[in-house]
């Protein structure tokens, strides 16, 4: 359960300008999350990807592998910004 609330809140941090992110560099990342289908309705993204955060950033998206301080492994998670869990909405 831990991790799928860390997934989400990476997720949180996610932008909608994936096509944006800067190209991948040598330097670790304070997170990463490896192996999932990161995905982007807007840029139409679809792909099994890493995905880099620095200092509280998308710092890359890539298929290359990377490092970080912390990593989570998003293998059979989908990774995308903006949606949300309706389960945990509230009725009334």
């Amino acid at each position: 359960m831990i991790e799928v609330m860390r997934i989400g809140m990476a997720v949180g941090l996610m932008t909608l300008a994936l096509t944006m992110v800067a190209p991948v560099l040598a330097a670790d990342y304070d997170l990463v999350i490896l192996n999932g289908r990161v995905m982007d309705p807007e840029t139409m993204y679809d792909a099994v990807a890493n995905v880099g955060i620095k200092d509280g950033e998308i710092a890359a998206i890539t298929k290359e592998a990377i490092t970080g301080d912390e990593t989570i492994d998003a293998n059979g998670h989908v990774v995308a910004p903006g949606f949300i869990d309706i389960h945990a909405q509230g009725h009334g």
